[in-house]
């Protein structure tokens, strides 16, 4: 016959686990720092003469820099006045203000950023 609906016991039954040790494997890996390669003279006159002259352009951005921190504008309009010339000999004259002042602006900018650069280079 078929199945009836009888519930039917089970017993667990019990599984068999193998425990196995591992011994830990302990790998020890030395940092080992090269030590810089030593320069030759020559490299090391490069490198004196190399920040000689980041040095001295930096004298001469920071002396351009404050030469345009203490230029003064003249409130008449009349007073200052900004001359470009280019290599044909054309030349452009402004005396307003709000131009002028707007140029040292952005010279100022421009200075900065190469200040920062030339520090970062030293």
């Amino acid at each position: 016959m078929g199945k009836s609906n009888v519930a039917e016991k089970t017993a667990p039954v019990a599984e068999v686990v193998e425990v196995v040790e591992v011994a830990p494997v302990l790998t020890i890996v030395k940092d080992e720092v090269e030590a810089p390669r030593k320069l030759t003279l020559d490299e090391r006159i490069q490198r004196v003469e190399d920040l000689s002259l980041l040095i001295d352009r930096w004298k001469t951005l920071n002396d351009s820099r404050r030469k345009l921190q203490t230029f003064q504008i003249g409130a008449d309009s009349l007073s200052s006045v900004i001359s470009l010339r280019d290599s044909n000999g054309n030349e452009f004259k402004t005396s307003n203000s709000a131009v002028i002042t707007s140029v040292i602006d952005e010279m100022k900018r421009t200075l900065d950023v190469k200040i920062r650069d030339v520090e970062e280079q030293i």
